[in-house]
């Protein structure tokens, strides 16, 4: 059987793309469960820089949760918990990657699809992609973390009128409310994507790796941030060989060559 995720490496990139185009990669509980064993992987690969997410075939990054499982595998409150438990796993694992993370995305990007992208570090988008959450049309509620996730990108005022309309956002309409970083043309998609990521995957990786840190712990509340895991992965960049190679190639004019240690 054909793998529903695939793992490609590609230089620095590591790519995870939902592979089932004929159901417009909507995500079964299966490769949600695969997610952050794939996160895991890349994390691991000193080789690995940047991790991109993207949907195989032309017509969707993630069109939502395979609803045709809901009945056997989210029928009630306690499977329903199981369920969630496992799309949460996956949306940490995204959100807490030592490495950052890209949504690339082209077409459809709707329900679990456009909370993998909210989890993701930043969103790149073609300007074919359009975007929803739909749990009020189908009777459902987000818990909250997801709720938070959609607030810590688009801000209180556009959560709500995501959430409670379940409308489609073009990609136009997208970009102007903060939902995605960059609207590219179709054609162009991959290049700029790569190039980006590229451009990131250039710079080192221990200071990325703390400024996600600094961040992800800012947008808990006051009492649950970790400052000293701040300070350590901030300590952890004076101390490293690519800040004496930072400094270094800066004085020589010349571009540092990062080996992430």
């Amino acid at each position: 059987m054909e793998d529903k995720i695939l793992l490609e490496k590609d230089g620095a990139l590591g790519w995870i793309v939902f592979n089932r185009p004929e159901k417009r990669n909507a995500l079964n509980l299966a490769m949600w469960k695969t997610i952050p064993d794939y996160i895991n992987e890349l994390n691991f690969d000193t080789n690995i820089r940047v991790i991109l997410f993207r949907g195989a075939g032309n017509e969707a990054f993630v069109a939502g949760a395979d609803i045709s499982e809901f009945e056997e595998l989210r029928g009630n409150v306690e499977s329903g918990k199981m369920y969630n438990e496992t799309t949460e796993n996956a949306f940490r694992a995204i959100r807490n990657s030592a490495k950052p993370v890209i949504a690339m995305i082209r077409g459809f990007c709707i329900g679990g699809g456009c909370a993998i992208a909210l989890n993701c570090d930043l969103r790149i988008a073609a300007d074919d992609a359009t975007f929803a959450i739909p749990p009020a049309k189908l009777g459902l509620s987000y818990g909250y973390e997801n709720v938070q996730q959609v607030i810590n990108v688009i801000g209180a005022a556009y959560a709500k009128e995501m959430l409670y309309t379940a409308r489609t956002y073009h990609a136009d309409e997208a970009l102007r409310i903060g939902l995605i970083h960059q609207k590219v043309y179709v054609d162009e998609l991959r290049e700029y994507t790569n190039k980006y990521a590229r451009n990131i995957a250039q710079n080192a990786p221990l200071s990325i790796s703390a400024v996600k840190i600094a961040i992800n712990e800012h947008l808990k509340s006051p009492d649950n941030r970790d400052l000293v895991k701040i300070d350590n992965a901030m300590n952890l960049c004076f101390d490293s060989e690519d800040y004496k190679e930072g400094y270094t190639a800066f004085l020589e004019k010349r571009k540092p060559a990062f080996k992430g240690k």
